[in-house]
């Protein structure tokens, strides 16, 4: 198992908690109208430069943050705007490695991605799951072994970057869109 997937496992758990019929409701109305509004206002964007999707992805991050806080199922529509406006291919592969080391939480785990292009589960634990990554343009691929004496366990795993700014790594495979936040 890919360590995406147990993101994907969480993220699926909780769109998929049962609510009240009338808040459900008032939440789907609320984000549909805010997501409606964002994607017609990036739209008139004629000539969108990459400070304009770069922000256009931030806002949609925060409220698919919001939609899945609320048990609103736009949270999946969300995701799939965002998966239209990936990074530039030739974005700098230097720049984003840099903004990409440090700390960093997702739903399921936080992470530690260090310069010399190795990641740790944190806390850093005896047999933690930890592995190798590298940037190239817009791509993203990582490994992961889970005992400090195995061969990593799966090959790289590869996915486009959408965006990686001081706050936000958001990078998607072929279905899913996978969210981390830095740790203050």
């Amino acid at each position: 198992m890919r360590r995406r997937d147990l993101i994907i496992l969480l993220g699926g758990a909780v769109a998929a908690l049962p609510t009240a019929a009338g808040s459900q409701q008032r939440d789907q109305t609320q984000y549909s109208d805010l997501f409606e509004k964002a994607k017609i206002g990036y739209a008139k964007i004629s000539n969108p430069n990459e400070v304009a999707r770069s922000g256009y992805i931030t806002r949609l991050a925060r409220m698919r943050e919001k939609a899945v806080k609320a048990k609103s199922e736009d949270w999946e529509a969300i995701d799939e705007e965002i998966k239209r406006h990936p990074a530039p291919k030739d974005s700098d592969s230097k720049a984003l490695s840099r903004l990409l080391v440090g700390k960093w939480s997702s739903p399921r785990h936080d992470y530690l991605y260090r310069a010399d292009g190795t990641w740790t589960m944190i806390p850093i634990e005896p047999n933690i799951a930890h592995g190798t990554w590298r940037i190239e343009g817009n791509q993203y691929s990582d490994t992961i072994q889970y005992s400090d004496t195995a061969d990593p366990s799966e090959p790289s795993s590869r996915y486009t970057i959408i965006l990686i700014t001081k706050n936000d790594f958001v990078f998607a495979d072929q279905t899913n869109v996978f969210y981390e936040t830095r740790l203050k």
